[in-house]
């Protein structure tokens, strides 16, 4: 039987309730606001500008096409 006046511990519960509340704030912010749409587009031209970087330099190291020749095909796959 287990002993009702042992505290339990509910430090897991609670960090996952407040980062939780801390992702719903964020979104609403984004999503909710005007501020928050510029947000999202800088963050969207952000990922799109990596992904484009990664995606070179994937096809660069395996076809040993140029850098250029790279970017302009990662350019192409990306649209």
């Amino acid at each position: 039987m287990k002993n009702p006046f042992v505290k339990q511990d509910h430090t897991l519960l609670i960090a996952s309730i407040a980062i939780g509340a801390l992702a719903a704030s964020a979104i609403t912010y984004l999503y909710l606001t005007d501020s928050g749409a510029e947000a999202r587009e800088e963050i969207k031209k952000t990922i799109k500008k990596q992904f484009k970087k990664t995606a070179a330099e994937v096809i660069e190291k395996k076809t040993k096409l140029g850098k250029r020749a790279a970017k302009v095909v990662a350019d192409h796959a990306i649209k």
